[in-house]
């Protein structure tokens, strides 16, 4: 409750509504939601669940989180593009993950920035490659070594992130993608070691490597972790790779400019409090927003990024 009170302190920095937003806000009688692509425990869920509560303060009402998985989170992508468009659906999700989608699964049609506006990168996400205590390979070496000698053999889970599939063809191994509906069920079935790894969250990884559960084989970005200096970046074994995964906020493409910049505006409050770069921190999550415009920008460039990574490494949609 005082992380809420704090939240809400910032209120007063704020300017205030306009007479047609005051309309607006009497008239709508809506719930405003926050929608998650995926399935509860994650880490879109939990970074979503605390910026929701810290975004919640600052609306002046309380916004729901509704978590919404199914088709690589291509399902409550959908759920929000097509709702009414007056900000009070919105995504909170893996841009990323998002942009992903439109090359990895044959069937959808789905250009999320054709349907979609960004209001907030809410953060940068320190991720990881995981794999049980068990497993024969201890750093990123010794897997692409194992799947040399075995192409085909080993598995991964796959939950939208292009990560492994990119760094697969960088190394030219050949791995096995198996299809999940979220990273909790694809880490459940790492750990009981039903398939051999995956691209994790620290966020959502970091209980269960700090239990021993898992193992991290390599990082993601370009600094090694502070718990774990052994263990190396993609990039020092596969200087060409590119990774960047970050988390936004998102609303129909369709909301007026002025409810995009309000609720723009009172994103940036919530991320600007210490409290919440904390708690982003604690998760292994980098609190890194952007203006609408330049928002814009960086995903359009990100998708043109992602066009290159498909076509290099030959990712043929599923």
């Amino acid at each position: 409750m005082s992380n809420r009170r704090n939240f809400c302190k910032n209120l007063s920095a704020l300017p205030l509504l306009s007479a047609m937003d005051l309309v607006q806000a009497q008239d709508n009688k809506r719930q405003m939601s926050m929608v998650v692509p995926y399935t509860p425990g994650g880490s879109t869920d939990v970074l979503g669940r605390i910026f929701t509560d810290a975004f919640s303060g600052l609306m002046g009402e309380k916004v729901i989180l509704e978590n919404r998985p199914g088709a690589n989170g291509t399902l409550g992508v959908s759920y929000v593009a097509s709702a009414p468009a007056d900000g009070r659906t919105l995504l909170y999700t893996y841009g990323n993950l998002m942009l992903n989608q439109e090359f990895m699964m044959k069937d959808t049609k789905l250009r999320p920035l054709d349907v979609l506006v960004p209001i907030a990168r809410t953060c940068i996400i320190q991720a990881v490659i995981v794999a049980a205590p068990n497993f024969p390979a201890n750093n990123l070496r010794d897997l692409i070594a194992m799947a040399k000698r075995n192409p085909g053999k080993h598995t991964y889970a796959y939950y939208g992130d292009l990560g492994i599939a990119s760094m697969a063809s960088e190394a030219g191994i050949n791995l096995l993608r198996v299809p999940y509906k979220g990273g909790v069920p694809g880490m459940i079935d790492v750990m009981s070691e039903t398939v051999d790894i995956m691209t994790n969250s620290l966020a959502q990884a970091l209980p269960q490597l700090r239990a021993g559960k898992l193992k991290v084989l390599a990082v993601f970005g370009d600094e090694r972790l502070t718990e774990w200096p052994n263990i190396a970046t993609v990039k020092e074994t596969l200087p060409n790779y590119r990774a960047f995964d970050y988390q936004v906020v998102m609303a129909s493409k369709a909301t007026p400019r002025p409810i995009l910049e309000q609720l723009a505006q009172r994103a940036n409050a919530a991320l600007s409090s210490p409290d919440i770069k904390k708690a982003f921190l604690d998760r292994g999550a980098l609190v890194s927003n952007l203006g609408l415009n330049e928002l814009q920008s960086f995903m359009e460039l990100d998708r043109a990024n992602i066009t290159n990574i498909v076509k290099i490494a030959g990712i043929q949609a599923e």
